[in-house]
């Protein structure tokens, strides 16, 4: 199985430009001809031209079709996704540590259901699997390094709380999640839980190009009820991103889940815990930039040698 996704996706809007290019390729000429009929000393043009019947242009049409195709392609970043089978990988949670994480709506509050759930994932995954931990809001805050001791591990579930920090930063998470796995040469796989929408830090496209430059898959899991829930008599139903955390996991070979309940939140971190199918990317901007590249060259070269087209 094969995939190509986009980072920038937003960027292939630009390919209804081409229609453009084709009709102004052609009024171009057409004007040109006018001027060109205007030429009293017709003997001359024909030395000019080498006897050629006036062209079309079309080779100079072609690469300057190509020119703007590869560059659309290169700056929506397509990324090519072939899959293999993998049974070793090794996993960092990334646990949302804001405020709205104290909302009731998950028994006894949407933390607390989130550190059950991990623990349960930790009691699921291999047992040669090295696990680290990390919970963030609008800062990282590093529990547990990458390690085999799943009690230790455990320990430092337990001992994450809200961290009142401004903002959730999913962006930032990513990237020091995958600092925090990089040297590991297993499958790398961050496991990142929220309730709400980055809104802060890094913006995701730069985040989700850091995980695919290191190889890292990053499964997203986003928690909360259409209802929402209470905390400190406040009222707090949050807006969960389904979007944006389906494009991380989309972009970087996971999968994105709902849970609007502790099981269906148990369910996820299974899911993800038994995964045996590895996404390997190849990022092809660069490649789309060189074509581009060399299309231009070759435009150069028709345009500024005897090949030159007349109009």
């Amino acid at each position: 199985m094969v995939e190509v996704t986009f980072v920038n996706a937003q960027y292939l809007w630009l390919l209804f430009i081409i229609p453009f290019l084709i009709l102004t390729h052609f009024y171009g000429l057409r004007f040109s001809r006018k001027k060109a009929m205007r030429f009293a000393n017709l003997e001359a043009l024909a030395r000019v031209s080498g006897g050629r019947k006036l062209s079309m242009n079309l080779p100079l049409l072609f690469l300057r079709f190509f020119t703007l195709l590869f560059l659309i392609f290169a700056l929506s970043q397509p990324i090519f996704w072939y899959i293999g089978e993998g049974s070793d990988f090794n996993f960092l949670i990334a646990i949302d540590s804001s405020g709205s994480m104290l909302a009731d709506d998950f028994p006894p509050n949407r933390l607390e259901a989130a550190k059950t759930a991990a623990k349960e994932f930790i009691n699921t995954v291999p047992k040669d699997a090295k696990v680290g931990l990390m919970s963030f809001s609008g800062t990282q805050f590093i529990k547990q390094v990458m390690t085999e001791d799943f009690e230790a591990v455990e320990l430092a579930i337990d001992g994450v709380n809200v961290e009142y920090s401004s903002g959730t930063a999913v962006g930032d998470a990513i990237i020091a999640g995958s600092n925090m796995i990089i040297s590991e040469e297993k499958g790398r796989v961050i496991v990142l839980l929220t309730d709400g929408q980055s809104n802060a830090g890094t913006v995701l496209e730069k985040a989700i190009n850091y995980a695919n430059d290191n190889f890292i898959t990053v499964y997203t899991i986003g928690m909360a009820t259409a209802e929402g829930g209470r905390f400190q008599g406040i009222e707090a139903l949050s807006t969960i991103d389904d979007s944006s955390l389906e494009m991380i996991a989309k972009n970087t070979g996971g999968a994105f889940y709902r849970a609007v309940n502790t099981n269906e939140l148990i369910e996820a971190y299974r899911e993800i815990a038994q995964t045996s199918k590895k996404k390997v990317p190849i990022r092809l901007a660069i490649w789309f930039t060189i074509l581009a590249f060399l299309a231009l060259t070759s435009e150069w070269v028709i345009v500024n040698t005897k090949f030159r087209s007349v109009p």
